[in-house]
Formats: C-alpha cells, structure tokens, sequence
C-alpha cells in the first residue's frame, strides 16, 4: 500500500496488514493516552488495516472484513452535544467520500447508517463514544466493500455488494487513501452544521412514508409503519399503539403476514 503523507485535515496515521477491529484499536489508543495522563490532547488519529478478523457491526453483529475491503476508524476529541449528531454526520461525510472517489456510483442511506446502493449493501459504519465532562472522545469506524463482498449464510436478508461490481476499477488500496482522506476532510464540517446535515442525510434515505418496517431493540421488536424522521435524526415509526420514538436500533425486514 502506497504510504500517505499527508492526510487533510492533519491526523495521526495507523496503518495495519491486519487488526482484530480498528473500532478496538482506536478505543486501546485512547484508553493508554487517558491512563498516562498526558497533557496534551490526542489530535485526530485515523486507525487503517487491510482486513480484520473480528470486525464489529451494530450490537452482536458482525462485520466480515476479508482482504479487499477499507477498513477504517476514526478517533477523536468532541464537545459532548456534538456526540447526538455523530452519526448523521458520519452516514454524510461517507456517502459523499464514496461518492468523490467513484463517481458511477449513487450513494442512499439506510437508518441508522447502512450505506446502500440498488438496495445491496455496501458499507457499514459503528459510532462509539465516552463522556467526559463537556467533552467526549468519540471513534467512528467503517468498512466499505470494494474488491469483494462477503459471502453471508442462505437465507439472510442482508445483500452485500462490492465498489468492483458497481463500476469501480481500482484497487482496495488505491480506494482506501481515497475514501480515508474523504472522510476525514468532511466530518467535522458535518458535524458544525447539524441542520444542513440532517437535510442531506434525509435526502439520501432510502425509507419512504408509510412503508412496513421492522426495528429490533434490547429485548423487544418493533413493528409499524416509517413516519419520518426526529429533529436530531431519531426514526419514528407508527404502530397500533401510537407513533414510537427511537434513537438506535437495527432496522430488519418484516416477516411475512406481520400485522402493523
């Protein structure tokens, strides 16, 4: 892989053949800076590895991270009421990053932030945060299917699809400095207008008005209709027993014959 000199904005560089999970990578580096009581604030960092072999996704899930793919986290300080727009921000400044380095390809978001193109699935983002104080140090990490998608068991619902089949004719390598340097040049822009960002974050939703939908929760399923989305990005969905408000959960397909 070819080295990058200089990522924009400035950050920090961590570049691995391979990580159990860039996301725990980030969150190592953080915790080792908070236990030796530097002074100095850690600057941005950006942790890359070529493939991971317990790469995360929202809650159980896993992320299937072969060779082939960009894998990438993000880590830095926030003011902690920035922390309710990170993942909008996010979803955007990928969106469009994929969008910069692969122009044939038209990006759509799926709630929270599955980035979808054709309805398959082709990257996956995971926010993580600690408070402190006014502050909090946050990591974003995302992988994007570029060479290969993975191969999930029959029967599940996810359709993955790689930046190769879509159009794309370069490398993961050459994809990664592109998608990276994207990112990292959107994302506290994003994140300093929340209200343009949520517009363009709505504007890429791949969810319409009064389509069947499905959210898994802790312990609980929710089964309605979609009816919008709330001022800080929370899904609302419409069920028999009046119009629920969620701030996270795993959207899945209906079963069949499911009552709404």
């Amino acid at each position: 892989m070819k080295p990058l000199l200089a990522p924009f904005p400035p950050a920090n560089l961590v570049w691995l053949g391979e990580a159990d999970s860039t996301n725990e990578v980030a969150a190592r580096i953080m915790a080792t800076w908070a236990v030796e009581e530097v002074e100095e604030r850690l600057t941005d960092t950006v942790v890359v590895a070529a493939a991971q072999t317990a790469g995360r996704g929202r809650g159980p899930n896993v992320w299937q991270s072969p060779p082939g793919g960009v894998y990438a986290t993000w880590l830095g300080w926030l003011a902690s009421e920035a922390l309710t727009w990170l993942p909008m921000a996010a979803g955007v400044a990928l969106a469009e990053a994929i969008e910069a380095a692969c122009p044939m390809v038209s990006v759509s978001l799926k709630w929270p932030n599955d980035i979808v193109v054709g309805g398959g699935k082709l990257a996956g983002i995971l926010a993580q945060s600690r408070i402190s104080g006014d502050e909090a140090w946050a990591i974003v990490g995302f992988g994007v299917n570029v060479e290969v998608a993975p191969s999930l068991p029959t029967g599940d619902p996810v359709r993955p699809v790689a930046l190769r089949a879509l159009g794309y004719p370069g490398t993961a390598d050459e994809a990664a400095w592109r998608l990276v340097d994207g990112f990292l040049g959107r994302l506290r822009p994003a994140l300093g207008t929340p209200d343009d960002t949520r517009e363009r974050w709505v504007g890429r939703s791949v969810h319409r008005f009064g389509e069947r939908i499905r959210l898994r929760l802790p312990g609980e399923d929710v089964v309605g209709t979609f009816a919008g989305f709330g001022p800080e990005g929370q899904l609302l969905v419409a069920t028999v027993a009046g119009t629920r408000t969620i701030a996270a959960g795993e959207i899945v397909l209906p079963l069949a014959g499911e009552e709404v």
